[in-house]
C-alpha cells in the first residue's frame, strides 16, 4: 500500500507517500504560488526519490480545502485526473485537521488559522484524546474574535494551552497577543504552514477507517464562496 498525496492549499506545494509501516518520504516546492508548475515534476521527483513508480502507488490523497482557491482545484484536479488515468481510489484530506498531525503529542488545543482575507481565518481546534484527534471547533470562516470566543467557550476555565499555527499567526499577531495577555492562557505559536507529510499522516488514518472514494466523489472544500462569485451575485442582485 503506497499513498501519494497532494497538498496546493497554500503558497507552496508539497507531496508525499506514505506506506502501511507509515514510512514517509516528501517533496516540497520553494517557490510560492507555482503549484501548476511544479506540481506534476515535484511527483517525479518523490517517485524517484522513493524508488517507486506510478505502478506502485495504490490511492491518491487530496488536501480538500480550505485555503487558496486556485491551489485548491490545482490539486484536486491533479488528484483526480492520476486518480481515473490509474484507475485509482482517492482519499479526500480536511486540510485543517490535517495540522494535528504536525503534534500528535501536544497536551492541549491544536488551532490551525489561514488568512482567508476580507479580515476572516479560516480555522478549527483539535486535541488528541487516547491517541485519536477530536474536533474541538468546527472548521469556518472565522473573525479573527469570534474563533477566540469560540476557545473560551470551549474550554471556559482556561486551563487548557493553545497551540496555533498556520499563515494567519502573522496576520493576527498582535490580536492572539492581546487575547493571551487578557486571558491568561498558555499560547504556543508555530508558523507551520501546509505541508503534505501530515495529509499523507491523516490519509493514512482515513484510509484504515475506510474512508475511501471514487475520484467523481472529491470535491473542494472552500468554506465560503470566491471573492469573484460573491462579486458577481451582489452584481446581479444589485441590477434586479
Amino acid at each position: 500500500m503506497y499513498i501519494l498525496a497532494i497538498e496546493t492549499t497554500g503558497l507552496k506545494a508539497s507531496v508525499a507517500i506514505i506506506d502501511e509501516n507509515m514510512r514517509v518520504w516528501k517533496a516540497g516546492s520553494d517557490r510560492k504560488l507555482s503549484h501548476l508548475q511544479n506540481l506534476i515534476p515535484l511527483i517525479g521527483d518523490l517517485l524517484e526519490k522513493s524508488k517507486l513508480t506510478l505502478d506502485d502507488i495504490t490511492h491518491i490523497a487530496v488536501s480538500e480545502g480550505p485555503g487558496s482557491f486556485t491551489g485548491i482545484r490545482i490539486g484536486i484536479a491533479t488528484g483526480k485526473a492520476l486518480a481515473q488515468a490509474l484507475k485509482l481510489p482517492m482519499i479526500s484530506v480536511p486540510t485543517l485537521m490535517s495540522f494535528a498531525w504536525h503534534a500528535l503529542d501536544f497536551d492541549g488545543l491544536i488551532c490551525p488559522i489561514f488568512d482567508a482575507r476580507r479580515d476572516q481565518v479560516y480555522a478549527g481546534a483539535y486535541f488528541w484524546q487516547e491517541g485519536i484527534c477530536k474536533q474541538a471547533i468546527l472548521d469556518d470562516a472565522y473573525f479573527i474574535d469570534e474563533f477566540l470566543n469560540k476557545i473560551d467557550e470551549f474550554d471556559p476555565k482556561k486551563d487548557k494551552q493553545v497551540l496555533m499555527m498556520g499563515d494567519g499567526i502573522k496576520v493576527y499577531k498582535d490580536a492572539l497577543e492581546d487575547w493571551k495577555a487578557k486571558s491568561c492562557r498558555k499560547l504556543i505559536i508555530n508558523d507551520l504552514s501546509q505541508d503534505a507529510e501530515s495529509v499523507a499522516k491523516l490519509a493514512y488514518i482515513l484510509y484504515k477507517d475506510g474512508k475511501v472514494k471514487s475520484y467523481e466523489q472529491v470535491k473542494p472544500v472552500y468554506l465560503r464562496k470566491a471573492e469573484a462569485e460573491r462579486k458577481l451575485e451582489q452584481g446581479l442582485i444589485k441590477g434586479k
